[in-house]
């Protein structure tokens, strides 16, 4: 009697079961559909999807692969907008002295993405460098060390695969191993689309097998976390950009000079500096801008404050010079880097109530910074 129930019972389960088995396969199909509307788009490098600008550059088959020789600028992909996905290309380059690379998001020639190599640092840890390209500034002596570059030992004169997967404000990049990203690093510009491109340093470069893919992904940035000191002065106003010759000799800032800038107030980035190359663009003789503070001490006292900068500065405080410093690429020997750090420091001597903090900051080459900190805050406040 109970034999047409429990039938009854195991052709539910089994329909059931069979539902859910049909539901996992069209979830799986359509991702399938997914993966394949987003599929790897190979971009040869004689097809006119390329915007050759200025570059120099000829078509040859080198190595077993069809390529390009760029000899000087930049290869520019056109018809893509990329925002998020994958960036793969193969480059051979020589060993000497060069700064090939890939460019990605790329708003105009002076503003985008940029990982490039360093053949002539072969097995350094600055082998190879990201860096953010502001205005046409470069931030390399701003973002050094672990978090932007590995260190790397070259094979010259054969093929290397480079691989940069791009999601929101982050970035891996592959090197040869495809398995394990060498670095990870935090993107600096905002997040926009724009094109792809690959450039030769000084020297030729041969590139072959562009690729990329468009995936989804994050559209706005993702809070970073603050590894700036909590001594750190992580907010400033910074003026328009004036001409170098403005301050030459002036070792007091007048009224009349003070009231001719224009300022607006910004916030130092998650690392503790700021790159004063976001907010000006530098020209000719026009390098410099003035960035300040105001401090207010519940005392008079002397107050010790550490900082670096690239590449001039001029400290005055109350409008008073009481500092000058020269970092500039090569300016104390032909191995000087210029890279930022607190490798400076002045001892300011404070009035009791309200002090007036300035740094005038010009740019010669390689990153336009400045980062500050105090060796504590007792008896002083940032306003």
């Amino acid at each position: 009697m109970e034999i047409l129930p429990l039938l009854a019972n195991q052709q539910l389960n089994y329909s059931s079961k069979m539902r859910k088995i049909s539901f996992l396969l069209s979830i799986t199909c359509l991702i399938a559909t997914e993966i394949v509307a987003q599929e790897q788009v190979l971009a040869p490098f004689d097809s006119s999807s390329w915007n050759v600008d200025n570059a120099e550059f000829i078509h040859t088959k080198f190595q077993g692969k069809e390529s390009i020789l760029l000899t000087r600028g930049t290869f520019f992909l056109e018809d893509v907008e990329f925002l998020n996905g994958t960036i793969e290309v193969d480059i051979n380059f020589a060993n000497r002295r060069n700064f090939p690379g890939v460019r990605f998001r790329i708003q105009d020639k002076g503003n985008y993405e940029n990982f490039y190599v360093r053949p002539h640092q072969s097995g350094k840890p600055d082998a190879n460098q990201y860096t953010p390209v502001f205005n046409g500034t470069a931030g390399w002596q701003l973002y050094h060390g672990e978090d932007w570059s590995f260190p790397i030992t070259y094979d010259f004169d054969t093929w290397h695969h480079i691989k940069i997967v791009v999601s929101g404000g982050k970035a891996d990049i592959y090197f040869d191993d495809m398995e394990r990203a060498a670095v990870k690093v935090d993107l600096l510009r905002e997040i926009a689309a724009g094109k792809l491109g690959v450039s030769s340093g000084i020297a030729p470069v041969y590139y072959a097998d562009f690729k990329y893919t468009l995936t989804d992904g994050p559209t706005t940035a993702q809070p970073i976390e603050s590894k700036a000191e909590p001594t750190a002065i992580t907010k400033w106003e910074v003026s328009n950009v004036i001409a170098d010759s403005v301050l030459l000799e002036k070792y007091q800032l007048d009224k009349a000079f003070k009231s001719s800038l224009n300022w607006n107030t910004y916030n130092s980035e998650s690392i503790g500096l700021i790159n004063l190359a976001r907010y000006g663009k530098r020209s000719r003789g026009n390098t410099t801008v003035a960035v300040k503070v105001e401090i207010e001490s519940a005392s008079q006292q002397l107050k010790k404050l550490n900082f670096g900068f690239s590449d001039r500065v001029r400290v005055y405080l109350n409008d008073q010079a009481i500092y000058e410093g020269n970092d500039i690429y090569m300016s104390r020997d032909f191995r000087h880097l210029g890279t930022i750090g607190f490798f400076d420091s002045v001892f300011l001597p404070l009035k009791k109530g309200k002090n007036e903090l300035w740094f005038v900051v010009g740019e010669a080459f390689g990153g336009w910074g400045l980062q500050a900190k105090f060796d504590n805050m007792e008896g002083i406040a940032l306003e």
